[in-house]
């Protein structure tokens, strides 16, 4: 069998790109989610929508952390939240933690805000104050209902006045 010098030549080529691509996968790929050393914290959420193991955990922007697992208290039916850290993060035990979204479209993260306390959370401990997430369609019906309910009386109170008896007061009003 002969051997084609065009052939060896395109099978090193595909060889050497499946490997970069690998090298780039394992680059890009966020390793601490393997990791077991670091701080691990739990939480306790109402509503977790969109929160998903490997979520992104952050303090003031930056990544800090992310999501190990997530599981349901059967006491409470709360979500329970496992958040890994690097080591160099400790935090003050009235630490908040609160869902946020990234964007319209985008997923969701945990936000921690540190409180100011002296004590320190350690090592699988829990964040008391927690925050779930909010809902977009939620707090647009909210505001309808608000806005529907702020204008009820208003609206009453003009149809009162339009439609006047035969004579020529109404309430307080008189009409001329």
């Amino acid at each position: 069998m002969k051997v084609n010098i065009l052939d060896a030549f395109l099978g090193f080529v595909i060889l050497s790109i499946t490997a970069l691509f690998i090298f780039y996968i394992y680059l890009t790929v966020d390793t601490k989610l393997f990791k077991a050393d670091g701080l691990l914290l739990n939480a306790r959420f109402e509503n977790i929508d969109g929160i998903v193991v490997g979520s992104r955990v952050k303090l003031s922007g930056v990544d800090i952390g992310s999501v190990r697992s997530i599981s349901i208290d059967p006491e409470s039916f709360y979500a329970l939240v496992t958040m890994g850290f690097d080591k160099e993060f400790i935090f003050p035990d009235d630490t908040e933690a609160s869902v946020q979204l990234e964007g319209l479209l985008g997923g969701s993260y945990i936000s921690i805000i540190p409180g100011g306390s002296d004590t320190m959370l350690l090592n699988n401990q829990e964040i008391l104050y927690t925050q779930g997430a909010t809902s977009l369609l939620n707090l647009m019906l909210k505001g309808i209902f608000v806005v529907h309910s702020f204008a009820l009386p208003i609206q009453s109170d003009i149809c009162c006045l339009l439609i006047s008896p035969k004579s020529p007061r109404v309430g307080n009003i008189t009409l001329t």
